[in-house]
């Protein structure tokens, strides 16, 4: 009839009234000196699910309280450390808009060294235009110094408006992975 959860929590069926019923040791015993709480069997499906929504949340803020440590022992962005996308030194002339593309010439992104120190937010390459509905697929340094600070970009490039434009809490763009707004 009983199964015991955790060591202490028994959780029985009593067979005469068809209910639930839990025993613990540390409640208050009743007339027969049994500590029990009886539920109906809805309240019983009720309890469960509460517990595993419960569960759930417990979980999620324990990664996320991880992930926060994680992410406060990560050292400070050196926002000097800058490199084009290749790697190669930055150029006077990087941001010159090539016509038949309507992208700069070449991007500026953290140094590989930089990135590699480890990243605040997942690298995600593909972020949707909310003006247009498109989706850009950028290169791995670009999304690496995205992940590793979010805010070193203050707009990004539309493939089908071939045109930057903003990003950040105010911006045009979104993640697809799960909507959140780039570069914030």
């Amino acid at each position: 009839m009983n199964e015991k959860v955790g060591g202490f929590l028994e959780v029985g069926i009593d067979e005469g009234s068809a209910e639930v019923v839990i025993n613990h040791p540390d409640l208050k015993a009743d007339e027969n000196g049994v500590g029990h709480i009886i539920f109906s069997p809805k309240q019983a499906r009720d309890l469960a699910q509460l517990l595993l929504t419960k569960a759930g949340d417990a979980e999620r803020l324990a990664r996320e309280r991880e992930e926060a440590r994680r992410v406060a022992s990560l050292p400070p962005v050196d926002w000097s450390a800058r490199t084009l996308a290749d790697g190669s030194p930055v150029t006077e002339d990087h941001r010159e808009i090539n016509p038949a593309t309507g992208q700069q010439k070449d991007y500026v992104v953290l140094s590989d060294e930089e990135r590699k120190k480890g990243f605040v937010r997942p690298v995600r390459r593909s972020y949707k235009h909310l003006k247009c509905g498109t989706v850009t697929t950028m290169g791995y340094a670009i999304a690496e110094t995205y992940a590793r600070e979010p805010q070193f970009y203050s707009g990004t490039f539309c493939c089908q408006c071939r045109s930057h434009f903003p990003v950040g809490a105010e911006g045009e763009f979104v993640w697809v992975d799960d909507g959140t707004k780039v570069g914030t």
